[in-house]
């Protein structure tokens, strides 16, 4: 079977709920997609969401659109330029949507956890050491022991790309990771 015919058999495959044709287009496309995402966000936005979380909301779209018949594709150049296309518009959206207002990513400190780094960037005295410390096992608490080694390593300047591999995760754990401990802090903020 030639590869139109294959393209066109797989998205027919995928429209009658066949689970292993959405394995398939997602093998086939997910790491070109996810290249071309990055290519698209800024490097601002890689502490909230990088191009793994793009492509999964490019096929959830897709998937759910494909299954109520919208799309006719007949060959995976067109399955190619239809990904290529929500993928664009997805990246641009998340984009616009972490750049308004109060979401502005550029009014965030690096790292996320603004009073931390500034607390470490000067000599506490003690009474500043020990509420520290404690501000950090509050922010811990309850957490294993992954979160503590990402706080630190981020903490003394590691970037996400050398916390995943040092931490033996991938950047997308670390991503998730960090945004829990900013929201932990954030209520921590908020009711203290």
């Amino acid at each position: 079977m030639d590869a139109p015919n294959l393209t066109a058999e797989l998205v027919g495959r995928l429209r009658g709920g066949d689970p292993q044709a959405a394995e398939e287009i997602c093998a086939r496309y997910a790491q070109r997609l996810t290249r071309l995402a990055e290519e698209q966000l800024s490097h601002k936005l890689a502490a909230r969401l990088d191009g793994e979380d793009v492509v999964q909301s490019v096929f959830r779209t897709f998937f759910r659109r494909s299954a109520g018949g919208e799309f006719r594709i007949d060959s995976s150049a067109e399955l190619w330029r239809l990904l290529v296309q929500i993928t664009l518009r997805k990246a641009r959206a998340y984009g616009r949507q972490h750049t308004a207002g109060v979401r502005d990513v550029a009014a965030e400190a690096p790292g996320g956890a603004a009073f931390l780094a500034e607390a470490l960037a000067h000599e506490p005295g003690p009474a500043e050491a020990a509420a520290l410390v404690d501000q950090i096992e509050a922010l811990l608490r309850g957490l294993p022991p992954l979160y503590c080694d990402l706080l630190r390593l981020r903490l003394e300047g590691n970037s996400v790309s050398d916390t995943a591999a040092r931490l033996g995760v991938s950047r997308r754990t670390v991503h998730r990771g960090l945004r829990l401990l900013q929201e932990r802090l954030t209520r921590m903020k908020d009711e203290g």
